[in-house]
């Protein structure tokens, strides 16, 4: 976005969509899992995820199905599953035929629906009593739940451009890590992910997403950071009926 930005280049709003849909895929292929192979493990007390297929071969194998779907879906428009690389400035090099993103209609409808009653098996699992507050740092935009555009805002009342970020967020290495420590300055450390846009951006749920939060009892905002968990569902929920969405708007 900003090399676009840059050097003047305008993305059409096929282009958008299309973006769009290949990080639908995305989010469907990791949040699935995140949720049954890394997480689901240790809520059900076990050491992985292959010694938990050994008493939930169903839960397993629907959501491997579920994370397949997203695979293909970046496969089929970013070149392969993991890493795109038709992707590039203003575009893609290459866009596949539209009757080959219909074929995925009935997968995707499938995987849509049983991963609603994946979320709802979750929701009975017992939560740690645990709640601990956090400023919540996410993109906001005034009409869809936030991928990849829109302003940057806060729990604690920031609301500004993506290009004056530098103006309240410091980067820097302390000695004891390679990796870059961020605070928002003059609060110190923030929250970013599933947590923080559920919390910031709920309303902007497609309706089948809402309805399961509802269903679930998961409200924003969301303090109880294992029940990320079900955030995760919802959002996958959320970006599998969006791809369907995108894909019946195809001409």
């Amino acid at each position: 976005h900003a090399l676009e930005r840059a050097l003047g280049v305008t993305v059409t709003p096929e282009i958008r969509a299309l973006r769009r849909l290949l990080y639908c895929g995305e989010w469907i292929e990791s949040h699935v899992l995140h949720m049954v192979m890394l997480h689901a493990p240790d809520f059900l007390g076990f050491p992985d995820g292959i010694t938990l297929a050994k008493t939930h071969g169903d839960l397993v194998r629907n959501a491997l199905r579920v994370k397949k779907a997203g695979n293909a879906m970046v496969r089929l428009l970013g070149g392969r599953e993991i890493h795109p690389i038709n992707v590039r400035l203003g575009g893609f090099y290459k866009v596949p035929d539209v009757d080959k993103f219909r074929a995925m209609v009935p997968e995707l409808t499938w995987a849509r629906d049983t991963l609603c009653a994946i979320v709802k098996e979750m929701a009975r699992w017992n939560f740690p009593d645990f709640e601990r507050d956090h400023i919540y740092v996410s993109l906001r935009h005034p009409d869809e739940y936030p991928f990849n555009e829109g302003r940057v805002v806060s729990s604690n009342g920031l609301d500004i451009p993506v290009d004056a970020w530098d103006q309240h967020f410091r980067e820097e290495h302390v000695q004891h890590s390679t990796a870059l420590h961020c605070g928002m300055v003059g609060h110190g450390p923030y929250l970013v992910g599933p947590l923080a846009r559920f919390n910031l951006n709920a309303d902007k749920l497609r309706p089948v997403a809402l309805a399961l939060a509802r269903d679930i009892g998961l409200k924003a905002p969301v303090h109880n950071p294992f029940k990320m968990l079900l955030v995760r569902g919802v959002e996958t929920v959320h970006a599998l009926d969006e791809a369907l969405g995108i894909i019946a708007e195809m001409r």
